[in-house]
Formats: structure tokens, C-alpha cells, sequence
């Protein structure tokens, strides 16, 4: 005779697929998704949710004559690919980027994350006598080259999975 009872890890298992079908559904309605329990606990407690929990960042293209992780995905689906940046977040002096790629005609999707460290600013001295200067960018734009890093790194990865 099969006993109809539940464990309580199916319980949970079916709590957590009754979740993920709700935001699912939610994404194919066209409706912003709900983040789930502690999304839900931030905001209603007035605190602003954690970094995980961040909408989608906009995807700036990236250069196909400077980025590998393009070039590839070019070479060999065409136009028929494209990103977005799930989450980005700054650890430290470390830029980490979590990327969804979708490509191919059957629209398969691959996410990986990719970390890129924040350069410390400008680096100044002298090598043989002969005197050198790097890094005189500026902060935000350093962080920002770090994101792109994490970006093409996290793509990078997402292709070491096809």
C-alpha cells in the first residue's frame, strides 16, 4: 500500500516549485515578479532589499572588436544571442556580475557569474630609472571597466557551458 503522507522535504520541495511557477507565471504575464519570502519580509519590515534581490541592470552592447566572449558568440550564432546582467553588486574591491545569455534558434540560456577586481586608482613610479604612471582614470570609471570585466567574464564562462 503507498502511504500518501508527505515528508517534510517534499513539503518544502513543493513550496519551492509552487514559488518558482508563480514568478514564472508573473514574468509571462508581463508583470514584475515577486521576490519571494525575504523580499517580501525586507519590504514590509521598510528596509530595502539586499543586493540579490536588485531588478535586471541594463545590458550595454559590448564591442564585438574588443570583446572575445562577442566575437565568439557572433562567429558562431549570429545575431541570434543576447545578454542581460541579472545582478551586479561591488564586493570590496571586487566588481561581480551574475549573466543570463540567451542564444541559438530554440532561445537556450546559460547564467554564470564573472569577477573582475576595482583597480586602487593611479599607480605611480619607476622601473630603470625611467618613471611610469597607470591607473589615472578615476574611480567610477574604474568601477565601471570592472563591471564590464565581470560582464565579459561571466559571458566568458556562460560559452565554457555550450
Amino acid at each position: 500500500m503507498v502511504s500518501t503522507s508527505r515528508t517534510g522535504l517534499s513539503s518544502v520541495f513543493d513550496e519551492m516549485v509552487a514559488n518558482n511557477r508563480k514568478q514564472f507565471e508573473d514574468l509571462f504575464a508581463g508583470e514584475r515578479p515577486r521576490g519571494g519570502p525575504a523580499m517580501d519580509a525586507a519590504v514590509a519590515a521598510g528596509r530595502k532589499p539586499s543586493g540579490a534581490h536588485r531588478a535586471a541592470a541594463a545590458s550595454p552592447p559590448l564591442d564585438t572588436a574588443s570583446s572575445l566572449a562577442a566575437r565568439r558568440l557572433s562567429e558562431r550564432f549570429g545575431n541570434d544571442w543576447r545578454y542581460e546582467i541579472a545582478d551586479r553588486q561591488r564586493d570590496g574591491d571586487e566588481a561581480i556580475v551574475l549573466c543570463k545569455l540567451t542564444f541559438g534558434k530554440d532561445a537556450s540560456v546559460r547564467t554564470q557569474f564573472g569577477r573582475a577586481q576595482i583597480s586602487q586608482g593611479q599607480v605611480v613610479g619607476a622601473s630603470g630609472g625611467v618613471q611610469f604612471r597607470s591607473g589615472a582614470l578615476g574611480a567610477k570609471s574604474d568601477e565601471n571597466d570592472a563591471f564590464r570585466r565581470a560582464t565579459e567574464a561571466a559571458l566568458m564562462n556562460c560559452i565554457d557551458l555550450i
